[in-house]
C-alpha cells in the first residue's frame, strides 16, 4: 500500500537534511530542562519556538499558572489539522547515578549510531521529529499537506496541574482532526507500538488527628493514637494483596472488549525481567505473563504511596502520635470519573467510622481511550508499515497514567522514536539515529495519508 499522496520528496529531504536534524535534536537535548531550574525550562521553551519559526511556522511561549510555559505552534499546510502533544521536561523518575553514563547526560553525545541525552527518549526525541516532519516538505519545496498544531509542555508536576485551565483556555488554537501522542517506541521484536490510550489519576493524602500535641506513651491505656488510627482506615480500603474494599470502586471501569482482550494478550510482557528487578518469584494472584499483560493495563489500582506519623529517629522514643498522614495514588481506566471515585472514598471512609479523617486532593486527571476501530488508527498503523516494513502492534490500554483526558473528543495516537530498551530516566538513555529517521519518516506518511483521506471524500 502506497501513500495517497506523493511524498517521496519530503521523504528524500529527511535523508538529505537528516545531519542537520540530529545537530538540532542534539542542541535541544543540552539544555537541562529540569523541573526544578526554571531558567533552563525557560531556555527549552524559547529554544523549541524558535525551531517551529526557523522551519516556517508561527510559535507563542505562554506562561501559565501551576506550569512552566507552553509553547504552542503551528505549521501551514492542508484543511485537515495535526495535533502534536509532547513535553519538554525530563526526569520523571529517580535517574540513577550520573557516573554510570558513557558521557555526561547533557552531552548529547554520538556513540555507535546512538545519541545519548538525558531525556532524548522522553520526550525531546519525538518532540522535534514532529517539527522536522513539517519541515522536511518545505526542505523539498512542497506544501505541507496538513496544518500541524504543536502542544508543547513543560510541566511543574507530574500530574501537569495547568493543563486542564490551558487547554480549555486555547481550545480554538488546539482544534485538530486527530492527535499524535508524546511518545511510544519500538518493541522487542522491532515493531512500533501505537498507544491508544492512558490511564487517569486521583492522587489523595489522608490525615488522622487524635490529639492536640504529642504526649508520652504512658498514656496510651487512656488516649488513641493517630498512626493507629491511620493504619486501620488505611486497612478498611483494601487488603494485603491489593484488592480494593471501597463500594463502587471500579464499576464504571470499561471492560475490554475480546477483540481488545486479544491485542491485549498478543502484546510482548517480560514477567521474569519485572520479577528479577522486583526481588519476587511470583506475581500477585499467581498471573502468567499473558494475564499480568492484561491486568496492568486494564485493572484500577490503589495504592499507599507513603506513610507517616510520630517520632522516627533512630533512638528510643516515648510518645503517642498526635497526626499521621499517607498519600495514596489511585491509577484509574477509561469510564472512570475521578471524582465519583473520590466520592466513593469519602462515603466508604465515613461508613467504616472514620468520618473525621481529612482528605486532601493532591493530583486528579481523567483516563481516556481511543477506539482501535478509529480510522484514524488504521491510518497511522498503514504509515507505519510503510516505513518500518513489518506489522505494528495495537496497544488498546496502556499502564501509564497521563492526560490525554484534556484533549478528548479526537483520536489520538502515541507514536515515538526510541526502544523497549532506551533506559528512560536511568543511565545511559539513548535512541537509534536510524529510529529518529524512521520516526519522522512515519509522522510525514501520516501528515499524507491524512490528506489523502480528505481528498478521496
Amino acid at each position: 500500500m502506497t501513500s495517497p499522496i506523493d511524498v517521496s520528496a519530503a521523504l528524500a529531504a529527511v535523508d538529505e537534511h537528516f545531519d542537520t536534524f540530529v545537530t538540532e535534536l542534539q542542541e535541544l537535548c543540552r539544555i537541562r530542562s529540569r523541573r526544578q531550574e526554571p531558567d533552563q525550562m525557560a531556555a527549552t521553551a524559547e529554544f523549541i519556538a524558535a525551531s517551529v519559526q526557523r522551519w516556517g511556522g508561527t510559535a507563542e511561549i505562554i506562561p501559565w499558572e501551576h506550569s512552566h510555559p507552553y509553547v504552542l505552534g503551528e505549521m501551514p499546510g492542508g484543511d485537515r489539522r495535526l495535533l502534536h502533544f509532547t513535553h519538554y521536561d525530563v526526569e520523571v523518575e529517580p535517574t540513577g547515578d550520573e557516573d554510570a553514563w558513557i558521557s555526561p547526560p547533557y552531552a548529547a553525545e554520538i556513540h555507535d549510531g546512538r545519541l545519548y541525552a538525558r531525556g532524548v527518549a522522553d520526550d525531546k526525541g519525538a518532540l522535534m521529529s514532529r517539527i522536522h516532519a513539517a519541515a522536511a516538505f518545505a526542505l523539498a519545496g512542497l506544501p505541507a499537506p496538513v496544518t500541524s498544531r504543536y502542544i508543547f509542555e513543560g510541566k511543574v508536576r507530574l500530574h501537569s496541574p495547568g493543563l486542564g485551565s490551558f487547554t480549555r483556555a486555547h481550545a480554538d488554537r488546539l482544534a485538530a482532526d486527530a492527535a499524535l501522542w508524546e511518545n511510544s517506541w519500538l518493541d522487542a521484536a522491532d515493531r512500533p507500538l501505537l498507544k491508544l490510550s492512558e490511564k487517569g489519576v486521583l492522587y489523595l493524602r489522608l490525615v488522622a488527628t487524635t490529639l492536640s500535641r504529642e504526649l508520652t506513651s504512658q498514656n496510651t491505656a487512656l488516649l488513641p493514637s493517630a498512626t493507629a488510627r491511620l493504619a486501620a482506615a488505611l486497612a478498611c480500603l483494601q487488603d494485603p494483596d491489593g484488592t480494593v474494599l471501597v463500594p463502587g470502586f471500579a464499576d464504571d471501569a470499561r471492560t475490554p472488549t475480546d477483540e481488545e482482550r486479544a491485542l491485549l494478550e498478543a502484546l510482548h510482557f517480560d514477567g521474569e525481567f519485572l520479577k528479577n528487578r522486583a526481588g519476587v518469584e511470583r506475581f500477585v494472584g499467581d498471573l502468567d505473563d499473558v494475564q499480568a499483560a492484561v491486568e496492568i493495563r486494564t485493572r484500577p489500582t490503589l495504592t499507599v504511596t507513603g506513610f507517616t506519623g510520630g517520632d522516627n529517629r533512630d533512638d528510643v522514643t516515648l510518645g503517642i502520635p498526635a497526626t499521621a498522614s499517607a498519600k495514596l495514588e489511585i491509577r484509574l481506566v477509561a469510564g472512570q470519573d475521578p471524582e465519583r471515585v473520590r466520592d466513593a472514598v469519602v462515603k466508604h471512609l465515613a461508613d467504616r467510622g472514620f468520618g473525621d479523617l481529612a482528605l486532601e486532593t493532591m493530583a486528579m486527571s481523567r483516563p481516556h481511550l481511543t477506539d482501535h476501530r478509529d480510522p484514524f488508527v488504521a491510518l497511522v498503523g498503514d504509515a507505519a508499515r510503510r516505513v518500518y516494513g513489518v506489522e505494528p502492534v495495537v496497544e488498546p490500554y496502556t499502564q501509564w497514567i497521563g492526560n490525554q483526558g484534556a484533549l478528548a473528543g479526537i483520536p489520538i495516537v502515541g507514536v515515538g522514536v526510541s526502544r523497549f530498551d532506551s533506559g528512560v530516566d536511568g543511565p545511559n538513555e539513548n535512541i537509534l539515529l536510524e529510529d529518529y529517521r524512521k520516526g519522522i519518516k512515519h509522522v510525514i506518511e501520516v501528515m499524507a495519508a491524512m490528506a489523502g483521506q480528505e481528498n478521496a471524500r
